[in-house]
């Protein structure tokens, strides 16, 4: 889902919890205590901040892997922003009525919230048109074929194959990157196959932010480049490894042979 949709929805959560909670305070006679109005409003704030430097960017295989391309929470934005220009001036009344002053950092986590999604959604838009402008590659290049045969005549068949580590990564593809050109996207075990002239080249894995340095190689006519990739370290520790390194989190090795990359 995208990152707009989903600090709307952060957004329109947020408000309903504050409005609902200041209006049983006149019901109960308990006033929420500081320490739980602002608990609520960091809760609320930190997963809208790093929804808001997300990456928009999702592949077919990603959607399909994800609910077969339909989220939980996905629904009609308007009736979103509907739904968040009723309950913003609700909530307000029921804060100001009650004298709820612990629920306001809550309900300026919410506004906040519900204002991030407006730049998120101008650049899932840019993003948008950039990726529909199909950019001319910078060389030739052979993409979208099923085996080593199907390479033209005295060029080199290049495979990359995607190591499955199971539920560590299991919801992203990883993007392909020739010579600077992005050639596919490989789900957990899937084997990429493309066509490369001879000569120098290199690769590297993309995810968002996250790539590694250029593997380099030539390319020989005929003879069949074949490499692995996988997160450089797979395990927990990673996820904090990444935001320090996020140029080294892939791991792209050379094999002698297309057979052990494995089937495609």
């Amino acid at each position: 889902m995208k990152p707009s949709a989903l600090l709307a929805q952060t957004a329109l959560f947020g408000l309903l919890a504050c409005g609902m909670t200041a209006m049983r305070i006149q019901v109960t006679g308990n006033p929420v205590p500081v320490a739980a109005g602002v608990f609520l409003a960091l809760l609320l704030l930190v997963p809208a901040l790093l929804l808001a430097s997300a990456s928009a960017e999702m592949t077919p295989g990603e959607r399909y892997r994800l609910h077969h391309g339909e989220h939980v929470f996905a629904g009609p934005g308007r009736l979103v922003w509907l739904l968040i220009a009723f309950w913003v001036p609700w909530t307000l009344y029921w804060v100001l009525a009650n004298t709820a002053w612990t629920l306001v950092p809550l309900l300026l986590a919410a506004c906040t919230a519900g204002v991030l999604s407006f730049p998120a959604r101008r650049r899932e838009r840019r993003e948008l048109r950039e990726a529909l402008a199909y950019p001319e590659l910078t060389g030739p290049k052979t993409t979208g074929i099923r085996s080593p045969e199907q390479v033209p005549p005295d060029w080199t068949p290049v495979l990359v194959h995607r190591i499955d580590r199971g539920r560590f990564d299991m919801l992203v593809d990883y993007r392909i990157i020739v010579d600077g050109d992005r050639v596919g996207a490989l789900g957990p075990g899937q084997t990429l196959v493309m066509g490369l002239p001879p000569g120098p080249h290199h690769v590297q894995g993309g995810l968002a932010r996250l790539t590694n340095a250029p593997v380099r190689f030539t390319a020989e006519p005929g003879a069949a480049v074949c490499f692995v990739i996988e997160p450089a370290r797979p395990d927990r520790r990673a996820n904090a490894d990444r935001r320090a390194r996020p140029g080294a989190y892939f791991q792209v090795v050379r094999v002698p042979s297309w057979i052990r990359a494995g089937p495609l």
